[in-house]
């Protein structure tokens, strides 16, 4: 059976994580299922 494994691009190092400020974050980009495109 095939599994898929959900990875970035490349290794990200968090060393203060801060839910707060990742809450702000998502909610600016609209969140998980967003139909809108961004070029960061």
């Amino acid at each position: 059976m095939f599994m898929y494994e959900k990875t970035l691009q490349y290794p990200v190092n968090i060393k203060n994580p801060n839910p707060a400020l990742a809450k702000v974050i998502i909610s600016q980009l609209g969140g998980a299922n967003s139909k809108k495109i961004y070029h960061l």
